[in-house]
């Protein structure tokens, strides 16, 4: 009469996932009685009691997956629901008379089954919570795998797409510059044309079209240079450049547009600055070039300075050249329209500029200080600013005066 045949089955409701699992337990349990008794009645009813408590274990399974319940709170659930039910099926199946195992046989055997059926499942707690675990872990790893494929699928589009992205730009600048430079170069001839053979108005149309051409041009060559540095065939040629030559270079091509715009341009070497330096002198001037075009561009009255100076604390780059305890600086300062703080980290993006109404009101297609940085980086040095709304701008180009570990391949030569 006493016996822990429901113990299995209340193991099943805390450890399956599965109703099914616990019903099949069930049954080879009630198998079991035919195998130990024979045919008998007892055994009948005994497999009958069994079968039921096997209904309700799959309940139970099924009821515990839609709960979000405790360990303890389940297993005080099934012990109570588990042995009861094996109670009541005794006493209504069972050859003994009812009363006489109500009375005199459960008041003993329920309370016994009860606390070992406690001990038992209690016991199995940590095995039960460390199952959870790695069910967990099983979960969460079976989540990071695919997400990890989704990742490198998406790196492996974006990449491609990438890569298609700057073939199809150098492809069609390449395209366009052949047609464009014919462009420029017969707007160049109308104006060098005898004058008299054309209106004033004609003549303007000229000027217009080689203006337009240079341009465009620009805006070419620079979105070829995104896409050369996108794709790591920038290329950098090392050589002495002349600081002396760099300055009269910048000055005999903006002094006359700075005039035009009645602005001050002043040059401010340092005595201390040295006589050559070892870097990219068309990647230098082309970084130049694209602060002071902006400089001026964006200052309507005032004055634009480029001040050249040493700084021998700076640690400014970022990749191996940064061995260089010399640098020189670079700073373009202008008495323009400023910019904001919060938006100042945006104009180093590409096709980024500080307002959306900027691109109509003063034109460009914002690649300029973003080819600028990309470039400072390239060279061993950093682009910086310092800017106040209303009051001005400073940009801080930052390069080593003489790069240390420099490719073979690459050693400085005289201009």
């Amino acid at each position: 009469m006493f016996d822990l045949r429901a113990l299995p089955i209340v193991f099943g409701t805390l450890f399956f996932r599965d109703p099914r699992l616990v019903l099949i337990i069930s049954v080879g349990i009630a198998i079991s009685r035919y195998t130990l008794a024979g045919f008998t009645a007892q055994a009948f009813t005994g497999s009958i009691n069994i079968l039921l408590l096997g209904c309700l274990a799959a309940f139970l399974v099924a009821l515990y997956r839609k709960k979000a319940w405790s360990y303890n709170r389940k297993a005080i659930i099934s012990i109570l629901s588990m042995n009861t039910l094996q109670v009541i099926g005794i006493a209504t199946f069972a050859s003994i008379p009812r009363l006489n195992y109500l009375q005199h046989i459960a008041p003993y055997t329920y309370p016994a089954a009860l606390l070992l059926n406690a001990f038992f499942v209690f016991i199995l707690k940590d095995f039960y919570e460390e199952q959870l675990r790695a069910q967990k872990n099983k979960t969460m790893n079976l989540v990071l795998r695919k997400q990890k494929r989704e990742l490198e699928e998406k790196a492996q589009q974006l990449q491609l797409a990438s890569q298609y992205k700057s073939e199809f730009i150098a492809n069609m600048s390449h395209e366009l510059k052949t047609p464009l430079n014919s462009i420029i170069a017969l707007s160049q001839l109308l104006q060098e044309e005898d004058r008299s053979r054309y209106s004033e108005e004609e003549i303007s149309y000229g000027k217009i079209i080689h203006t337009s051409g240079d341009e465009l041009l620009k805006m070419i060559n620079d979105m070829l240079d995104i896409s050369k540095m996108e794709t790591g065939k920038m290329e950098i040629v090392w050589e002495m450049v002349s600081v002396q030559e760099l300055v009269q270079l910048v000055q005999h091509q903006f002094v006359p547009i700075t005039n035009q715009k009645s602005l001050q341009f002043k040059v401010d070497l340092q005595e201390d600055v040295p006589v050559f330096i070892v870097s990219d002198a068309q990647r230098l001037v082309q970084i130049l070039r694209n602060l002071l075009t902006n400089a001026i561009k964006f200052t309507a009255q005032g004055s634009i300075t480029m001040q050249i100076y040493m700084d021998k604390d700076s640690r400014s780059g970022h990749n191996r050249l940064e061995k260089s305890e010399d640098w020189i600086v670079f700073r373009i300062q202008d008495t323009g329209i400023g910019i904001e703080q919060d938006k100042q980290h945006l104009i180093f993006e590409a096709f980024q500029q500080e307002n959306g109404t900027f691109t109509r009101r003063y034109g460009g297609a914002g690649l300029g200080l973003s080819i600028s940085l990309k470039l400072a980086g390239l060279l061993g040095g950093k682009l910086d600013l310092q800017s106040t709304k209303g009051e001005g701008s400073s940009f801080f180009l930052r390069l080593p005066v003489q790069p240390t570990d420099l490719p073979i391949d690459n050693h400085p030569k005289m201009l």
